[in-house]
C-alpha cells in the first residue's frame, strides 16, 4: 500500500474510534441533538436529488394526513350533538352518491365490501367475533328502543318485501338450504334454552294461536307465499309482505 492511502486509511481509522467515543460518552440530549441533525441533513439531501413530482406528492401525503388528524382530534372535541349532525350529513353524502351510481358500480361495491366484510371475519379472533356481535345487539337494541311506531311498520315492511323478493328469486336448492339451515339454528336455539323459557314459549304460541283470526290470516299468508313462488309478480309479493306485517302486529298485540 502506498504511504499516503496508509497515512488516510489510518487518519480514517482514527477519525472512526474517535466518534465512536465520543458517541459512547455523550449524554442522551447529545444523542437526540446528533440524531435530529443527520435527519435535517438527509431530509435536506434527499429534497436536493428528488424530483419536483415526488416531491409534491410527498407534500400532499403528509397534508392529507395532518388534516386527518386535525378533522379526528376536532371531531373528539365536538359535542354529541355537532357528532350527530355531522353523522347525518356524512349518511346524506352516502346516500347521494349511492344514488348516483349505476347498477353495475352498485354490484361491484357490494361485492367488495363483501369480500372485505369476509376477509376481516375469517381473520378475527373468537373474543374480537364475541365483541363485535355483543356490539352489534346493542346497538340494534337501542335503536329499536328509540324508533316510533311508524318506523317500525316501515322497518318490518321493508324486511319483509326483501325476504318475499329474495323467496321469490331463490332456486328449490337454495330454498331446502335456507330451510336446513333454519331447521338447524331453530333446534340448536331450543336444545341451549332452559325450561322455564321453554314454558314461556310454549305458553305464548299457543296463546297466540287461539286469536281470532288469527289462522285465516296465517292461511292467506301461506298461500301468498306460494302464489309468490309461482308467479314473482310484483303485487303478489307485496300482498304477502302485508299479510306478514299484520301477522307480526298480531303477535305482539
Amino acid at each position: 500500500m502506498p504511504p499516503k492511502r496508509r497515512k488516510l486509511l489510518g487518519r480514517r481509522t482514527a477519525a472512526a474510534s474517535a466518534a465512536r467515543a465520543a458517541r459512547a460518552s455523550e449524554t442522551p440530549e447529545q444523542t437526540s441533538l446528533r440524531l435530529s441533525r443527520m435527519a435535517s441533513s438527509s431530509a435536506a439531501a434527499r429534497l436536493s436529488t428528488e424530483s419536483a413530482a415526488a416531491r409534491t406528492e410527498r407534500l400532499a401525503s403528509a397534508a392529507s394526513t395532518m388534516s386527518a388528524r386535525r378533522a379526528r382530534l376536532s371531531v373528539e372535541e365536538l359535542p354529541s350533538t355537532q357528532k350527530t349532525l355531522r353523522r347525518l350529513r356524512d349518511a346524506t353524502a352516502k346516500a347521494c352518491s349511492r344514488g348516483l351510481e349505476s347498477p353495475e358500480q352498485t354490484t361491484s361495491r357490494r361485492l367488495r365490501n363483501t369480500r372485505a366484510t369476509a376477509a376481516s371475519r375469517a381473520s378475527e379472533q373468537p373474543q374480537e367475533t364475541a365483541h363485535r356481535r355483543f356490539r352489534n345487539a346493542l346497538s340494534t337494541a337501542s335503536a329499536r328502543a328509540l324508533e316510533s311506531p311508524a318506523q317500525t311498520t316501515v322497518r318490518r315492511f321493508r324486511n319483509a318485501l326483501s325476504t318475499a323478493s329474495a323467496r321469490a328469486l331463490e332456486s328449490p336448492a337454495q330454498t331446502t338450504v335456507h330451510r336446513i339451515s333454519n331447521a338447524c339454528s331453530t333446534v340448536s336455539a331450543r336444545a341451549l334454552e332452559s325450561p322455564a323459557p321453554t314454558t314461556v314459549r310454549r305458553v305464548r304460541n299457543a296463546a297466540l294461536l287461539r286469536l281470532p283470526g288469527l289462522q285465516k290470516t296465517l292461511k292467506y299468508a301461506v298461500n301468498g307465499s306460494r302464489k309468490t313462488l309461482a308467479t314473482s309478480s310484483f303485487f303478489e309479493w307485496r300482498k304477502f309482505a302485508v299479510c306478514v306485517i299484520l301477522v307480526k302486529c298480531r303477535i305482539q298485540l
